[in-house]
């Protein structure tokens, strides 16, 4: 494991602090600072990560190869919030595993176009759910009441799981080439590598679009204050506002260094590097 400080990897392009704001500069911006805290290699094109509250452990998924293809190299690691690997190939037997999802004693995983089904505390798959019509399942978030919401970035949908069956829950231009999913009480939330940053009503599937320009849109998940982070994939770190205006964090994509669909645990922001095949911990803090 290497640790390293933000000024290490990112200084020469980011800086420690927010280096421009979007356009659109209706809401107030707060300065973000992120230090690193840890910085772990060995993974193999890392593309999302999720906590498990019940071990304290971090799941990692491993695309080992092409996004896009079934051939069986993808497994699911298993990370200490230390940055030490638990476990490197924790769960096989998956292609080109994304976004995981936890209910009960299940961890949800896409992959490419089933949503498979993993035991909580062995990795072993327990079932799996083709998505009619899907071309490359994405991410996954869990609702309230048990469904498995997951982004098909090649068909503008969102599908869901319920009651064993997968089926399109939402559909529009609007979603197209749709990514990183983020749930709340009565909307869905969602950026898309097409740059937009998306709002859908839960009650009413309502689709808004509530500002452009993220580029190829990756995470989301919130801040903690209100707001949210945001990435493009490519290497582009936001912080991003509930009216849709940005500032940038951190721009590595000189340095060759993806950010892909990380996650808030606490004050700290982890995320996993497709490449260089990493994964870093931040150490969140604001200031006004």
């Amino acid at each position: 494991m290497m640790k390293l400080s933000l000024i290490a990897p990112l200084a020469p392009i980011a800086g420690l602090l927010c280096l421009a704001c979007s356009p659109s500069t209706s809401s107030p911006m707060e300065t973000v600072e992120l230090t690193e805290v840890w910085r772990t290699e060995g993974f193999a094109s890392p593309e999302s990560v999720l906590p498990d509250p019940q071990s304290g452990l971090i799941f990692v998924s491993n695309v080992n190869g092409e996004g896009d293809a079934s051939d069986g190299n993808g497994f699911i690691s298993r990370l200490t919030p230390e940055g030490e690997i638990e476990s490197l190939e924790w769960a096989t037997g998956l292609d080109a595993p994304k976004g995981m999802a936890l209910v009960g004693d299940r961890l949800y995983v896409t992959d490419i176009t089933r949503i498979v089904c993993l035991d909580r505390e062995t990795g072993e798959i327990v079932d799996s759910w083709p998505a009619p019509g899907a071309g490359f399942l994405n991410d996954a978030v869990a609702g309230p009441d048990g469904h498995i919401y997951v982004s098909d970035s090649a068909t503008s949908r969102i599908y869901v799981l319920e009651d064993g069956m997968v089926h399109v829950w939402a559909e529009d231009e609007a979603l197209s080439a749709i990514n990183g999913l983020w749930l709340e009480a009565d909307r869905m939330l969602a950026v898309t590598m097409a740059g937009r940053f998306v709002s859908i009503g839960l009650a009413d599937g309502d689709i808004t679009v509530i500002s452009e320009g993220l580029g190829d849109g990756d995470l989301i998940a919130p801040d903690g204050q209100g707001a949210y982070f945001a990435s493009e994939w490519p290497g582009q770190l936001y912080h991003l506002m509930p009216d849709g205006s940005f500032s940038v964090i951190a721009d590595t994509r000189e340095a060759g260094i993806y950010m892909n669909d990380g996650y808030v645990i606490g004050d700290v922001l982890i995320i996993p590097h497709w490449q260089p095949g990493e994964v870093s911990a931040w150490q969140i803090r604001f200031s006004h």
